[in-house]
């Protein structure tokens, strides 16, 4: 497109200029001020971080806009007493019109992603805000760019984002207690007690064990970290003893969740020989979160026909749902109809699931294509490339990922877990 330079002396010598363009100009004007009076709110809401930043450079956008329309209306109108150079580019009408119908999807999208943060909460609602804002700063990009279409405004190459310190944003808290206070009062008399769950029987033989190998523990979970013999990758293995008997000879009942070998595995253990259906080496499982409804799934049995377990994305899965849960309530019931019960108390179950996420390298968070989106925008927006923002987490998303953990002293698991997210400036 052919670049021209107009020199404009404005001192009454400009030819008058059509109305229609003129109130055009005018209406482009006071939409530009809404947009930056509603921007200007959206960074008086966050103290720093990245999802800030993305709303500071849609205001210079707009801003930047605005300077250039208001040049234009001025030379259009010779109203003007200096001179004012006003670059300019041959206007486009095919290209104005294809962009108005990109900009009303990103407004779709927009409007999708506000939705979305309206009925979630916590880094879910944080993401979907940061789609949002990602959005509006690519429908200010789209503006310009129309404005150049429609009239033959030229802008300037942007400047590039300056970015905060994401790490001056508050990280999420993983060590949230679930039952309330911790004790105001003296330590316990156990070591080895985690002082945020009191509740707990730490008397138990299973954590005077885990103290004695070094292992974390963390309310009724114990969590034991190590390499794997085959490739050194992270191995974690945690189990809650909240149904642990001491007088049950024959065995423990437990949950246990694992990351092997970059294999996430979730299992219920009891201390019977159980008689499966070895047609469909599976049980039927019972399961119920806190006050939910009951639900009746598949569980794969075990090769030593002492439980029954989820593997990879569907242990992933169940681990999310139990995120924010207090108990679970397990039944699996035998080929011939015996019925094993059991209840867990989950607490400290959030640095265990996480431990296990971070070993295998996914996040606790259910995102969507469009959250993967949102985050890959972050991590291109404060230097680490994850390449096109496609919402598809491959190895480059994994590998940006990794360089900003590495930078904030996180742990480099390329995923984003809830720490990283609340670090790239996604506090719940």
């Amino acid at each position: 497109m052919r670049v021209l330079l107009l020199v404009l002396v404005l001192s009454g010598i400009m030819p008058g200029v059509a109305p229609a363009q003129e109130d055009a100009l005018s209406r482009e004007i006071a939409a530009i001020d809404a947009q930056v009076a509603e921007v200007d709110a959206t960074i008086a809401r966050y103290d720093g971080g990245l999802v800030r930043d993305l709303a500071v450079a849609r205001r210079e956008a707009l801003l930047l806009a605005r300077q250039m329309v208001e040049n234009r209306a001025q030379a259009d109108r010779g109203d003007a007493t200096v001179d004012v150079v006003v670059a300019a580019v041959t206007p486009d009408p095919a290209k104005a019109d294809r962009l108005l119908g990109e900009m009303a999807a990103a407004q779709e999208r927009i409007a999708e992603a506000e939705a979305e943060a309206k009925r979630s909460g916590g880094l879910i609602q944080a993401v979907a805000l940061s789609r949002a804002e990602t959005e509006k700063l690519t429908l200010a990009q789209l503006q310009m760019a129309y404005l150049q279409a429609k009239y033959g405004i030229a802008f300037p190459a942007p400047a590039p984002v300056t970015t905060t310190e994401p790490g001056a944003t508050a990280a999420l808290s993983e060590t949230e207690s679930q039952d309330g206070a911790a004790n105001d009062g003296a330590a316990s008399a156990l070591d080895w007690a985690d002082p945020r769950y009191p509740k707990v029987d730490y008397t138990l033989r299973p954590f005077e064990q885990a103290s004695d190998d070094g292992d974390e523990i963390s309310g009724w979970w114990t969590i034991e970290r190590e390499r794997a013999a085959i490739d050194d990758s992270p191995m974690v293995t945690a189990i809650n003893y909240s149904e642990y008997d001491p007088q049950a000879f024959a065995g423990v009942t437990a949950l246990l969740a694992r990351c092997s070998e970059g294999q996430t595995a979730f299992i219920f253990i009891q201390d019977d020989f159980l008689i499966g259906d070895y047609r469909r080496q599976a049980f039927d499982m019972t399961i119920r979160i806190d006050e939910q409804e009951a639900r009746t799934e598949s569980w794969s049995s075990l090769t030593n026909n002492k439980g029954a377990g989820l593997f990879g994305a569907k242990a992933e899965r169940m681990m999310r749902r139990i995120y924010e849960a207090e108990t679970l309530f397990l039944r699996l019931v035998e080929k011939n109809g015996e019925r094993h019960d059991a209840s867990f108390d989950l607490a400290g179950h959030r640095d265990a699931i996480e431990a296990v996420a971070r070993a295998c390298g996914w996040s606790t968070l259910e995102l969507s294509r469009e959250d993967y989106k949102a985050i890959q925008t972050l991590l291109n927006a404060g230097g680490f490339d994850a390449g096109v923002a496609d919402g598809q987490w491959g190895p480059g998303s994994r590998a940006a990922m990794k360089r900003f953990q590495s930078a904030k002293g996180l742990p480099e698991t390329g995923a984003p877990d809830r720490k990283t997210l609340s670090t790239l400036g996604l506090a719940e």
